[in-house]
C-alpha cells in the first residue's frame, strides 16, 4: 500500500467511526495489536473502535474492497496469539460496544454487544436474580465477543459447559461487510444447519461477532469450597471419581502442583498456605449443597479420608476464606509472569487417561533443561491441563522460548496416543499452527480450510491464525 493509499484509507476509516476512534500512534498500537502471549512481532497499520454493528460492517466492507487484512480484538486476554496483528492489519476493537439489554427473566436470556465484559454480564444477571455460568480468572477484562470467538471454557465448565453452551443466538459481520443475523432467542430451532456454531471457536477467522443472546439460569444453591492436599496425581482422579459416585454436584474441580503453590506464595500479595505441611498436589473442590440446604462437603471429605486419598483439607467458613482459597488457584498465572519468562499452553485429554499421560509427561519434564521449571495446574475435572514453562527472568527470552518449545514438542507428541488436544480452550492462533495435525486429521483440516475459503475468499479475516496465510 502506498503512502497516498494509506492516507485515503485512514480518512475513510475516520469518516466511518470518527476521528478519535482511529489510532495510528505506534506506541498505542503495540498494545492494541497484542495479546497475553507477548512473544510475537506486533505491527498493525491502525486500530479502529466502531460503536455499532453498522460501523463494523462499514469498516469491514472498506477493508474488503481495499484488500486490507483485519484482526478482531476483544479484551486481548488470549494465550495463543489469536489477537496479534503483525503484518500491517487493521485492528478492529469492539470495546465501545458495551450495551446490555434488559434481562428476560421469563425466557432466562440476555442480549448484549460483543464488547461487554464477562463480569458485566455476570453482574447484570445477578441484579436480575439470575446467573450467567461462564466464569474466568480474566472476567473483568475478557469480552463476550472474544469468549465466543475462542469458545472460552473457564472455572465452571464441569457443571455448566463452556461458552458454546451459553450461546443461543449471534449477530456476525462477515469479511465482505455483510451482516448475518442469527441472534435468535429460540432454544429449539431444528431447521437445517446451526450456522452460529461455525463462529463459536473460529478465532475471528470467519467473521466478527457483534451481538449475542446468552443463556441464563437460576442462581445455584449455596456452594461450599474446600482445598485438599494430596500425595499423588492419581489421587486427584480418585477424588473426582468418589465425588461423582457420592452424587455430589460439582461446580468446580481444579488442581495445582506444589511448585505452582510456592510461586503464588512468593509473588501474590497476602497469599498464605492453608496447611501446616505442604503436599505435592492440591485440589480446589466446589460443590453445591443438597436440596434443603443439607451440606455435602463434610460427609464427602470424610469419605475421601476413609479412602486414603486426602492428606489434609480445609473448608472455607466465610466469604473471605472462600475468596482466599480460590485465589491460590486464580493467582497462578499472574504470579508466573512475575516469576520469570513464561511459555504457556493448555491441553486436554480424556479424563480416564490423565494418570497415564501425567506419568509420561513427568518423564519428559525430568529431561528438561535444569533452568526450566514446568508448572502444572488446570481445570482437571474436564480434562484441561495447563502446562507452563518458566525460565529465570535474568535469562535471554528468545533462547528460553526456543528451549521451552523443544520440551513442549516432546510433550505434544504424546497426545495422539491418548486422543488428546493441543488446545483445550485458548485456540490455535499463531502459537500452535504447527501442532494442529496432532489433534485434527488431514480430512478435518482440509474441511476447515474449505469453510475458511468459502466465507473469506480474499483471506483478510484474521489471517495467519489457525492456518498459514494464503
Amino acid at each position: 500500500m502506498t503512502s497516498a493509499q494509506g492516507s485515503q484509507l485512514m480518512a475513510a476509516l475516520r469518516n466511518i467511526v470518527g476521528d478519535c476512534n482511529v489510532v495510528t500512534e505506534p506506541k498505542e498500537l503495540q498494545v492494541l495489536g497484542c495479546d497475553w502471549t507477548k512473544i510475537f512481532t506486533v505491527d498493525p497499520l491502525a486500530a479502529v473502535f466502531p460503536g455499532s454493528t453498522e460501523e463494523v460492517s462499514a469498516v469491514m466492507k472498506l477493508c474488503h474492497e481495499n484488500r486490507v487484512s483485519v484482526v478482531p480484538s476483544g479484551g486481548r486476554t488470549g494465550l495463543a496469539g489469536g489477537a496479534v496483528a503483525g503484518n500491517k492489519e487493521v485492528v478492529i476493537s469492539l470495546k465501545r460496544m458495551t450495551k446490555i439489554e434488559p434481562v428476560d427473566r421469563v425466557g432466562l436470556t440476555v442480549q448484549c454487544e460483543a464488547g461487554v465484559t464477562t463480569q458485566a454480564v455476570q453482574e447484570a444477571a445477578s441484579a436480575a436474580g439470575l446467573f450467567f455460568a461462564l466464569d474466568l480468572a480474566a472476567k473483568g477484562s475478557s469480552h463476550i465477543g472474544g469468549n465466543i470467538a475462542t469458545n472460552a471454557g473457564g472455572l465452571k465448565l464441569i457443571r455448566y459447559g463452556g461458552m458454546r453452551e451459553q450461546v443461543l443466538g449471534l449477530e456476525v459481520v462477515l469479511p465482505d461487510g455483510s451482516i448475518l443475523d442469527m441472534n435468535s432467542r429460540l432454544r429449539k430451532n431444528n431447521t437445517g444447519y446451526d450456522l452460529k456454531q461455525l463462529f463459536i471457536g473460529c478465532e475471528g477467522t470467519l467473521g466478527i461477532v457483534t451481538r449475542a443472546t446468552l443463556r441464563l439460569m437460576a442462581k445455584p444453591r449455596h456452594v461450599q469450597l474446600s482445598c485438599i492436599a494430596v500425595r499423588d496425581f492419581s489421587d486427584i482422579t480418585k477424588i473426582l471419581t468418589i465425588s461423582n459416585m457420592q452424587g455430589a454436584t460439582i461446580t468446580a474441580f481444579e488442581f495445582f502442583t506444589d511448585v505452582a503453590h510456592g510461586i503464588v506464595l512468593q509473588h501474590a500479595q497476602g497469599a498464605r498456605t492453608p496447611f501446616q505441611q505442604r503436599a505435592p498436589f492440591y485440589v480446589i473442590l466446589e460443590v453445591e449443597d443438597a436440596a434443603g440446604g443439607v451440606s455435602v462437603m463434610e460427609p464427602l471429605l470424610e469419605k475421601l479420608y476413609e479412602e486414603g486419598v486426602c492428606l489434609d483439607a480445609v473448608i472455607a467458613q466465610n466469604s473471605a476464606q472462600f475468596k482466599e482459597l480460590w485465589s491460590l488457584r486464580e493467582n497462578i498465572t499472574e504470579s508466573l509472569s512475575a516469576h520469570g519468562h513464561v511459555r504457556k499452553n493448555d491441553i486436554s485429554l480424556p479424563i480416564d487417561m490423565l494418570d497415564a499421560f501425567i506419568r509420561e509427561l513427568m518423564d519428559e519434564v525430568a529431561k528438561a533443561p535444569k533452568d526450566i521449571e514446568v508448572v502444572l495446574f488446570g481445570h482437571i475435572g474436564d480434562g484441561n491441563l495447563h502446562i507452563n514453562y518458566v525460565g529465570p527472568r535474568s535469562g535471554d527470552k528468545n533462547k528460553f522460548q526456543d528451549a521451552a518449545r523443544k520440551v513442549e514438542e516432546r510433550i505434544f507428541a504424546l497426545l495422539p496416543k491418548y486422543r488428546g488436544s493441543v488446545s483445550a480452550e485458548h485456540g490455535i492462533g499463531l502459537l500452535k499452527k504447527k501442532d494442529l495435525g496432532l489433534s485434527r486429521s488431514e480430512a478435518e483440516i482440509n474441511l476447515m480450510r474449505g469453510i475458511k475459503d468459502l466465507l473469506d475468499p480474499a483471506g483478510i479475516m484474521n489471517p495467519g491464525k489457525i492456518f498459514d496465510r494464503k
